[in-house]
């Protein structure tokens, strides 16, 4: 999952431009709905032009109104605006549709823009251009981790130690260049997580650590360690 989840950035990548809140707002139209930006389209309107006003009872829904001279507030202020912006209107004036603004979406997507090029900032730039090399669209570094965790904790089950020097090394180092599909190699997961489980099921390993045994341990080590200074 964390290697190709749906929040994973390096397969879900964000455009540089941000969206600004006309992006998340839809109008009522014939018998749906449609983008703003759309609606604004067909109608040869101008967001500047238009003004909105609360609905009682009604979260997130706004009356939508037009009128090029009376100097409305319009959807936003700016780009930059997070939030709607509210007109006065003259009694008399006709509402022309419904406006919702998806609030909680728009929210969203902030902290996924925020977070996804702090991450570009801050990426290893070596394994991103790794990932796209092999064009199998997952981190395959992250895969083969997946692998030798996997392995490993079954050998804990079975050995009763933890063998680090892996003998499928060149099985794990092909996963890392990316040389299997991605379903092939989840398919594989699966079944060293089943084999995994087996093996603490049947394990003779202790339930708790020895913390008395672990105790003396670190004693005796750091004892050897300080008087050797």
């Amino acid at each position: 999952k964390k290697t190709k989840g749906l929040n994973k950035k390096i397969v879900n990548p964000i455009e540089k431009k941000r969206k600004n809140i006309l992006s998340f707002c839809y109008i009522n139209y014939d018998q749906g709905a449609i983008p703003l930006t759309k609606y604004l389209k067909i109608n040869q309107l101008q967001q500047e032009d238009l003004g909105i006003v609360n609905i009682t009872h009604m979260k997130g829904l706004y009356g939508l109104y037009h009128n090029s001279e009376l100097k409305y507030a319009g959807i936003i202020k700016n780009e930059l605006s997070n939030e709607v912006s509210l007109s006065s209107i003259p009694k008399g004036e006709k509402q022309i549709a419904l406006l919702y603004f998806n609030k909680e979406g728009y929210s969203k997507y902030c902290k996924s823009y925020k977070e996804y090029w702090d991450w570009v900032s801050n990426r290893n730039e070596n394994r991103y251009q790794n990932t796209k090399s092999h064009g199998k669209n997952y981190d395959a570094k992250n895969m083969m981790h997946t692998f030798r965790l996997l392995e490993m904790a079954t050998e804990i089950a079975t050995e009763k130690k933890i063998l680090v020097k892996r003998p499928n090394r060149g099985f794990l180092l092909d996963i890392k260049n990316g040389k299997f599909d991605y379903q092939e190699l989840l398919n594989l997961a699966k079944e060293l997580q089943r084999n995994m489980e087996t093996a603490f099921e049947q394990s003779e390993l202790r339930d708790r650590p020895d913390r008395e045994q672990i105790n003396r341990l670190i004693f005796e080590i750091r004892n050897k360690f300080y008087t050797q200074q």
